[in-house]
């Protein structure tokens, strides 16, 4: 059994990325350093190694330079930025956050999502029924600081879901696949939109690079009026990752180019019977049995 992921290899590089990851690498070691004893100190259920520590910080390195197009001066400065930031805001101590992992839950009633599986590249699945939440119950329900806070535990917990994947395959796993069905979605979801922007900006700025593919299947009508308010807020290659699906046979045939039969919900063309609700894979909370939930 792998219980470590593969080791970072430089040598995978040209010559020229070779020479500016090791002057990023040598500019920042001292903040790393910092940074890392920062975590030893914490109070952390999960417990992890310097080595292996020191493993996925070149990766991240890598992902950074590759996000920051091999632009030394701004990939310092973005990851110096990023270090603080993770400090300032606790991200290492989110995913044993009760309050926000309750909230979390919480989430998942209004908004009904589950991680499924694995892609055919071996990246976390997570799906997410977008078009059924009930906006207003959500922002009823929630501070915008705290549906941040819960953005940021749902990238924490992919990251670590990717790291170990890595363990368990052998080969480095880094992003994640995401799977938004918005059927049901209606004009409200404007409300949500600035929400969203913020949500952008963090992946764009701290978790570049984790983003391997998101499939929207079937659109409304409306999708297009709501697509050309958030596609100005995507980085270009960002935008190159994202698959639109039609309603109709199309959606299992594209899905399962990239998603083994057995890893996709029946609902989307799959034959998954693991889940202990499949062929329900993704449950809808009842909200009629709920007395104080919202009418």
């Amino acid at each position: 059994m792998i219980t470590s992921s593969p080791l970072f290899d430089i040598n995978q590089l040209t010559t020229e990325e070779q020479e500016k990851f090791t002057i990023v690498y040598n500019e920042l070691q001292p903040n790393y350093t910092s940074y890392l004893q920062y975590k030893l100190n914490l109070e952390l259920d999960t417990k992890f190694e310097r080595e292996e520590e020191e493993n996925e910080w070149h990766y991240e390195l890598h992902r950074f330079l590759r996000a920051r197009k091999w632009n030394v001066p701004h990939t310092i400065k973005c990851l110096v930025e990023m270090i603080k930031w993770r400090m300032d805001n606790h991200v290492d101590l989110v995913l044993e956050h009760k309050p926000t992992s309750d909230r979390v839950n919480l989430l998942q009633k209004i908004v009904p999502f589950v991680d499924h599986g694995y892609t055919k590249t071996d990246r976390p699945l997570y799906i997410e029924k977008s078009g059924l939440f009930n906006v207003d119950r959500l922002l009823n329900s929630f501070q915008p600081g705290e549906l941040i806070q819960c953005h940021i535990y749902w990238l924490e917990l992919h990251c670590r879901l990717a790291r170990e994947r890595s363990r368990q395959t052998g080969k480095h796993i880094e992003s994640f696949a995401l799977l938004h069905d918005l059927n049901g979605c209606k004009v409200e979801m404007r409300k949500v939109l600035p929400l969203f922007k913020q949500s952008i900006n963090i992946d764009d700025t701290y978790y570049p690079e984790r983003l391997a593919q998101m499939f929207l299947v079937n659109p409304p009508a409306i999708f297009p009026i709501l697509w050309n308010l958030v596609k100005h807020w995507l980085d270009p290659v960002t935008k190159t990752k994202i698959v639109v699906v039609k309603k109709g046979s199309d959606i299992s045939t594209i899905l399962l180019q990239h998603i083994d039969s057995d890893q996709l919900p029946c609902e989307y063309g799959g034959s998954c019977h693991s889940c202990s609700t499949a062929p329900d894979c993704i449950p809808v909370y009842d909200w009629s049995k709920d007395i104080n939930g919202d009418k």
